[in-house]
């Protein structure tokens, strides 16, 4: 495969993967009856018996797949710098989170995670704690490995921004699930605001990626 097909597929991935997270959470949530987007955790949807609970696992996998193939190709436009593999190497291990985390799904109402935990349960834990923390802390490496470059000139201190805002609901949130001291009222927010900047990020980097593709 050419470096252009590549890059052109990894573009292709990044600007798929916010949409359709996003497009999955909204459409599911708003089935599933008392679901709400400021209290309820997301993996509730995954719990869900039947084909809405297989589909937003499968769509959570199937964005995991597409965050690794953007990742990738983000490695290969940014400059030649150890901050750049280790930034691409996180969001790898943030996609691979991801699909762990379809994998190894809550059962109804997430009690196998928050009432009576078990191995798949455990397993679903460790595995979004590697795509929430894995994306989020990955912006900090890109956005060192932009600075002085060409390809991404004027996206390095959005890329900071984002950086900031995906990590500190992201800490609020895991130190609160693994505390016990749960903020019930916007536990739901809290855990969606990391993740929907990482997507936004996502996309608009990939936006670039798309644009630098089209003029090799």
């Amino acid at each position: 495969m050419t470096n252009n097909a590549v890059n052109g597929l990894a573009s292709a991935a990044g600007l798929l993967a916010p949409p359709l997270y996003l497009v999955l959470i909204i459409a599911l949530g708003a089935m599933e009856p008392g679901f709400s987007h400021r209290t309820s955790l997301m993996s509730m949807l995954g719990g869900v018996p039947g084909v809405r609970g297989l589909v937003f696992n499968l769509g959570v996998a199937a964005t995991g797949v597409c965050v690794i193939v953007f990742a990738i190709g983000l490695r290969r436009q940014l400059p030649a710098k150890l901050t750049a593999t280790i930034g691409a190497g996180l969001l790898v291990i943030g996609g691979l989170g991801l699909i762990g985390a379809g994998v190894f799904h809550c059962n109804d109402g997430c009690k196998n995670v928050l009432v009576e935990p078990d191995n798949v349960g455990r397993l679903h834990m460790i595995t979004s704690l590697l795509g929430g923390m894995g994306t989020g802390l990955s912006l900090f490496f890109v956005w060192a490995a932009m600075r002085g470059g060409n390809n991404f000139n004027g996206l390095a201190a959005p890329t900071m921004i984002a950086a900031i805002l995906a990590n500190l609901p992201g800490v609020i949130f895991w130190v609160t699930i693994f505390t016990g001291f749960r903020l019930h009222s916007v536990e739901g927010l809290i855990q969606r605001m990391g993740l929907v900047v990482v997507l936004i990020w996502i996309f608009f980097v990939a936006v670039r990626m798309r644009q630098l593709s089209r003029s090799q």
